[in-house]
C-alpha cells in the first residue's frame, strides 16, 4: 500500500510540474500578457496540490528506503534531496514572485530572467523525477519483458510453504538473491517471488507461503505442464564482491528464499567467503529448507547455520540449537567480531525494522547492512 501511495503521489507531482512547465513555455511563446498572467495564477494555485503531493512522495520514499537497498534505491535516495531543494528554494518562490509581477503587468527584464530560472529548475526536476519513476518501475519488475515457463513439479516444503519447480527459458539468467514476477495467464494476476534455485541449476525453483488469497489458491491447483508468465530476473539483493569479509544472513520465515540461491551457489563454487545464516521460524515444522541447510552446514566448512525457533511447540528445538528472536546477544554468541561482516536481512517489515535497530545499537555501520522486506499477500 505504501509503495502504491508513493507511486501515485510521484506520478501526480510529475504530471503537474510537466503541465506547469509546458503551459508556461507555450504562453510565453504564443500567448498574450493576459494569458501569461492567467497561467501564472493557475501555477500558483496548483502549488497547493503539488506541495502536499511532493511531501507524500518524500515521506513515503524515506519510509520505504529504510528497509530497502540496492543501486536503484540508492540512486532514488540521492535524487530526492535535489528535487526537494529545487522545489522549495526555486520553484515555489518563483511561483509567488512571477504571479505577483504578471498580475501587475511588470513584464520587465527581471521577470524574464526569473522566468528562465523557473523553466530550467522545472526541467531539472522533470528529469530527476522521471528517472526516479523509471527506477521505481524497474524495482517493481514491471518494465521487464515477459517469457513463459511450465510447471515441472510442486511440493509442500514445510508447514504452509509451497515450492514450484519450473522449466528455465534458454535465455534466462539470474544472480543469486534476485527475484522475478510470476503471472497467472488465466487471470493476469502477478506477484514477485524470490528465486530459490542457484544459477547453475537446470530448473527454476520458487517458494511462497500458502494463504487464502486467490493467487495462492490458484498456485496450489497447478499441475505439471501448466504454463506461467515470468519476467527476467531483477533486484539488487545480491552478495557484495568482497569475499574477504564474512557475510551474515538474517532470515525470517519465507525470507530464506533469496539466501538459498546464494548458499547453494557458494557450495557449488566452493567459495572461500565465510557465510553465517541466522534463520528464525516460529516452529521447526514451519522452517522451509531446514534439512538442506543443516546438510550444507555439515559439508561446507565456509557455511554455518544458526537456526532459532521463536515459538517452539515443545521443549525440544528439533536440532536448531537456539530459541528466541535474533538479537544482539545471539549475534554475540556466534560472531567473534560484530564489526567484521556485512549483514544481509530479509523478512517481514517488522522483523527487518527490528533487525536494523539491533545492528545500529550494536555499532554496525549502516553501509554494512543490506535489507529487503517481504510483506506477503
Amino acid at each position: 500500500m505504501k509503495a502504491r501511495v508513493h507511486a501515485i503521489a510521484g506520478a501526480l507531482g510529475l504530471l503537474m510540474i510537466l503541465t506547469f512547465w509546458l503551459s508556461t513555455l507555450l504562453s510565453e511563446i504564443f500567448g498574450s500578457a493576459e494569458t501569461v498572467a492567467t497561467v501564472k495564477g493557475a501555477v500558483l494555485w496548483g502549488m497547493f496540490i503539488l506541495i502536499p503531493a511532493m511531501v507524500i512522495v518524500g515521506a513515503s520514499g524515506t519510509s520505504l528506503g529504510k528497509t530497502r537497498s540496492g543501486a536503484l534505491v540508492s540512486a532514488k535516495k540521492k535524487r530526492m534531496p535535489f528535487i526537494a531543494a529545487n522545489g522549495l528554494l526555486i520553484l515555489v518562490p518563483m511561483a509567488f514572485i512571477l504571479e505577483n509581477k504578471a498580475a501587475a503587468g511588470a513584464f520587465d527584464t527581471l521577470f524574464y530572467l526569473l522566468q528562465g530560472i523557473e523553466l530550467i529548475a522545472g526541467a531539472t526536476n522533470l528529469t530527476l523525477m522521471g528517472l526516479n519513476m523509471r527506477d521505481g518501475i524497474r524495482l517493481r519488475g514491471k518494465a521487464q519483458l515477459g517469457a513463459s515457463a511450465k510447471v515441472t513439479a510442486s511440493e509442500i516444503l514445510a508447514e504452509n510453504t509451497l515450492a514450484l519447480h519450473l522449466t528455465k527459458p534458454a535465455d534466462f539468467s539470474h544472480r543469486p538473491g534476485q527475484w522475478l514476477r510470476l503471472t497467472l495467464p488465466t487471470t493476469g494476476e502477478s506477484r514477485i517471488l524470490s528465486i530459490v534455485s542457484a544459477p547453475h541449476e537446470p530448473v527454476l525453483t520458487l517458494a511462497t507461503r500458502i494463504s487464502d488469497s486467490t493467487f495462492k489458491r490458484a498456485l496450489m491447483k497447478l499441475s505439471a505442464g501448466a504454463e506461467l508468465g515470468i519476467t527476467q530476473a531483477s533486484g539488487h539483493f545480491t552478495l557484495q564482491e568482497d569475499v574477504s569479509r564474512p557475510a551474515v544472513f538474517i532470515a525470517g520465515g519465507i525470507g530464506i528464499t533469496p539466501f538459498m540461491s546464494m548458499i547453494r551457489t557458494a557450495a557449488k563454487t566452493a567459495s572461500v567467503q565465510k557465510i553465517i545464516l541466522f534463520y528464525a521460524n516460529r516452529t521447526a515444522s514451519s522452517a522451509a529448507f531446514l534439512s538442506e541447510l543443516q546438510d550444507l552446514a555439515n559439508t561446507n566448512p565456509s557455511f554455518d547455520l544458526v537456526a532459532t525457533l521463536t515459538a517452539p511447540k515443545d521443549d525440544t528445538t528439533a536440532g536448531t540449537g537456539e530459541t528466541g528472536k535474533v538479537d544482539h546477544e545471539m549475534l554475540m554468541r556466534h560472531l567473534p567480531d560484530l564489526a567484521a561482516p556485512i549483514y544481509y536481512c530479509v523478512g517481514p517489515t517488522a522483523m527487518v525494522r527490528a533487525t536494523r535497530q539491533t545492528l545500529l545499537a550494536a555499532g554496525i555501520c549502516e553501509a554494512d547492512m543490506v535489507f529487503e522486506t517481504f510483506t506477503g499477500y
